[in-house]
């Protein structure tokens, strides 16, 4: 029997949407739900459902075929944004996780062809997501752009080809990187709502400097975001992108509470959660921090019989592999043998793309996948429930609305899960989220007042603290934004260099000694870093034993470092020194460390310090973390950003060699070499059988 579903009114398109969603959710024959519904779904926008059901709808479909995918009808939205990208330079779109935005973005390149396309992503998992659609998904469509994962101002690119250059932002702050284009033809900014004003944030300014860099050279751009109702002060740019903003969604999501009294319940409610939900459908459970993950991983009574020794063979081999280079007790690998999946930002790239990629298959016996907020970022998954165990960012930071709904969006999948439902465990302190609060105006920090945008724009003659800075460096103002402005905000460098001077003497005097007596152990010289980079707190001695341990001049791997800290700490919690390990490991010690440390040697250049202290500053330590993390050798960094673990990566070019910028290339060297490449890990080699297969 069925029944047909009431016309729409004059409401918000979007709510009658939802009433069919939800109907068709709950049909056993969704066909038979769709033909005789057909007329209002086609009227509502709803054309991927109702297909060919309706002389209207399938006249429509025939004329909005995909260029991309030829299975593929672009539903009006689509269509409509496609139109406002045609129409203008400029466009910032905002959308539902689920509206399909970089698809309409890859239909755009199919169908202009713009010769050379920039685009920007704050996230290496964004990076892989957009690669395996141009190489993998519609390889047919692209194959005829050359596609590189960086930017190397040292290489000679030819423009007169067509040219696909996917990065993330930190990669094109630098003048000399975006001085290779004379033109960039289309540029996209991925997650655009990250150019939203943080001082906290280095990473924020960065971002905000390379969409400076980037708009100007672009002949066309467009910026996505969810979620957001405008962008203020856009008048104060050189050139004004147009606005547009829709709630259209093809999928529904809802959200469930359950009211607990006490924090130490949170592990319970999960649990229970998870008892009535079927093993079979895909369910994501959020925690804000890798330890609350660790810690479920441990109490957590639920346990699924995912592992097959036939199928997931390369799993088992990954078991294994991870017992040997992280640790038996790795909680990765306890995850794995409990069933459960495991997915945050501290995890090298390829084990995240292995667990992500079980996750997403139907041939895979995992449905559970516990994450951070790095599903925040838009990485796409199948999944049709979420668990959100604690609304809260990281250990301190609460989620607003946006970061609510944004979470609750990663639920629900076209024609797979018609509806998601996130599960939220919500305390007596924790908020209640409203998603018509969910919509919110931003301000780029590059329209901002901040003595940072004055700095980098040249105004900054009212603020007499920065003034005081250069008298005190004894530098230029151009020297100041060339060597600094681009990669620090000022409040840092202001406070670096505060500490720097109070504790200055010792750590020349440390310098001394390493200078006198080359083989006298770096700890010393990291402590003394470290303590100008931030003062001593709990673990400062456990931490700085670590970063130690992965600066030195051979690699070790995280066991290494994990047996040799916990020789030296043994009242440690073994989950502990692993997690810290592979954190610093995988971002802090090249991202932060490093570059506070080559701030710390500009002071003593400015300060005139013996040659021979600062050339032990850089050989002792810097020299070795350049070599250790690919700084200055982009084929291997390139080799680290698709996934390669970094332990494989001098053994992989040391047989295919480095003579590769794109992904053809580096394909076509690893096709050739691939019967050689069988002494390096489980997770290089999917990487790897991912790129060429």
């Amino acid at each position: 029997m069925t029944t047909e579903m009431p016309s729409p009114q004059f409401e918000d398109a979007q709510v009658h949407r939802e009433k069919y969603i939800r109907e068709l959710d709950q049909r056993t024959d969704k066909t038979d739900f769709a033909k005789t519904n057909a007329d209002s779904l086609y009227s509502l926008g709803l054309t991927m459902y109702s297909q060919n059901f309706s002389f209207d709808s399938l006249v429509y479909n025939a004329f909005a075929s995909s260029a991309l995918d030829n299975k593929v009808a672009l539903h009006p939205e689509q269509r409509r944004v496609l139109q406002l990208i045609e129409k203008n330079r400029g466009l910032i779109f905002s959308a539902p996780t689920s509206f399909g935005k970089t698809f309409v973005v890859f239909e755009y390149i199919c169908r202009a062809r713009p010769q050379n396309v920039v685009m920007v992503v704050p996230t290496l998992a964004l990076i892989d997501e957009y690669k395996q659609k141009i190489i993998k998904q519609y390889r047919d469509k692209f194959d005829d752009y050359n596609i590189y994962l960086s930017i190397d101002p040292e290489k000679q690119y030819d423009f007169s080809q067509r040219n696909i250059f996917i990065v993330t932002h930190d990669r094109v702050i630098d003048e000399n990187t975006v001085a290779i284009f004379d033109s960039i033809d289309f540029l996209v900014i991925d997650e655009v709502y990250k150019l939203q004003k943080d001082s906290t944030n280095e990473r924020v300014l960065i971002l905000n400097i390379a969409y400076y860099n980037m708009v100007r050279l672009s002949k066309k751009y467009v910026l996505l975001a969810p979620f957001i109702s405008g962008v203020e002060h856009l008048e104060k740019l050189d050139d004004i992108p147009a606005f547009y903003a829709t709630n259209y969604s093809p999928v529904v999501n809802d959200v469930k509470t359950y009211d607990i009294l006490s924090e130490d319940e949170r592990v319970l409610y999960t649990d229970k959660i998870l008892q009535t939900i079927s093993a079979k459908d895909n369910t994501l459970i959020y925690f804000p921090t890798v330890v609350e993950i660790d810690s479920f991983i441990e109490n957590t009574t639920m346990y699924y019989d995912a592992l097959d020794t036939v199928s997931n063979s390369m799993l088992n081999e990954f078991i294994l592999w991870g017992k040997r280079e992280i640790h038996p007790q790795w909680s990765i690998v306890k995850a794995l043998e409990n069933g459960f999946l495991v997915h945050h930002g501290q995890l090298p790239l390829g084990i995240r793309m292995l667990e992500l990629a079980l996750f997403n298959s139907n041939r895979s016996n995992f449905t559970r996948l516990i994450c951070t907020s790095t599903l925040l970022e838009g990485v796409n998954t199948t999944a049709k429930n979420i668990i959100i165990t604690k609304p809260h960012r990281g250990y301190n930071k609460e989620f607003d609305a946006f970061d609510f709904y944004n979470l609750v969006g990663r639920t629900g999948r076209l024609y797979q899960h018609y509806l998601g439902i996130a599960h939220y465990i919500k305390s007596p302190t924790d908020p209640v989220y409203e998603k018509s609060q969910a919509l919110k105006s931003i301000e780029f920090e590059l329209t901002d007042t901040s003595v940072d945008m004055d700095i980098n724009f040249g105004d900054y003659s009212s603020h007499p603290e920065f003034i005081a800075v250069l008298n005190r460096l004894g530098i230029s103002y151009d020297e100041y934004k060339t060597q600094i402005a681009r990669k620090h905000r000022f409040s840092t460098v202001q406070y670096l260099l505060g500490r720097y001077d109070m504790l200055k003497s010792k750590l020349l005097d440390i310098l001394y000694r390493q200078y006198a007596n080359s083989h006298q152990s770096k700890l010393e010289l990291v402590r003394i870093l470290s303590e100008i980079i931030e003062p001593p707190k709990y673990d400062f001695k456990l931490d700085t034993f670590i970063i130690n341990r992965l600066t030195y001049k051979y690699r070790q791997s995280v066991r290494d470092v994990v047996d040799a800290t916990l020789a030296s700490y043994p009242t440690t919690k073994v989950s502990k020194v692993i997690n810290k390990t592979i954190r610093f490991k995988s971002s802090y010690v090249e991202f932060e460390f490093y570059g506070k440390v080559d701030l710390i040697r500009y002071f003593m250049r400015c300060d005139n310090e013996s040659s021979e202290l600062i050339n032990t500053l850089y050989e002792r330590l810097m020299k070795n973390i350049e070599m250790l993390y690919y700084l200055n050798s982009p084929s291997k960094k390139m080799l680290k950003d698709l996934g390669i673990y970094e332990g494989d990566i001098d053994a992989i070019i040391s047989i295919i060699g480095n003579d590769f910028t794109s992904i053809a290339d580096l394909q076509q060297l690893l096709l050739v070499h691939a019967y050689k490449l069988t002494n390096i890990s489980v997770v290089s080699q999917y990487v790897i059988s991912r790129l060429i297969g």
